[in-house]
């Protein structure tokens, strides 16, 4: 009875992460297309879907992508401080927000003795 739930949770995750990565590709090539998309619009855009799929993986019971979340909220922030005209160094703060959300996974997983 476990491993067929577990099997049932895995596959709502995966389809949580295909619905998400079918939206990205959507909203990317409509951006695309429409002319005189402001700066920041995409990373607005990413930083919503991400946090939306992991809002929608909380209200059903699955845990939460704690990496998903550091980058989207990131993306969210970095999206609306460009549309509101601030210059932000979006590479660099995820390539910090990326380091803290991997050794934060990693803290408190020492070994017992």
């Amino acid at each position: 009875m476990g491993t067929a739930m577990n099997m049932a949770r895995h596959d709502i995750s995966s389809r949580i992460d295909a619905i998400g990565w079918g939206l990205l590709f959507l909203m990317t090539g409509v951006l695309f297309l429409v002319p005189g998309v402001p700066d920041g619009t995409w990373l607005v855009g990413l930083g919503l879907l991400m946090l939306g799929a992991n809002a929608t993986r909380l209200y059903i019971g699955l845990p939460l992508d704690r990496f998903g979340v550091v980058i989207g909220a990131g993306a969210l922030l970095a999206g609306l401080g460009a549309l509101a005209g601030m210059e932000i160094p979006v590479f660099e703060l995820g390539l910090i927000a990326c380091g803290l959300a991997i050794i934060a996974g990693q803290v408190g997983k020492g070994e017992a003795r």
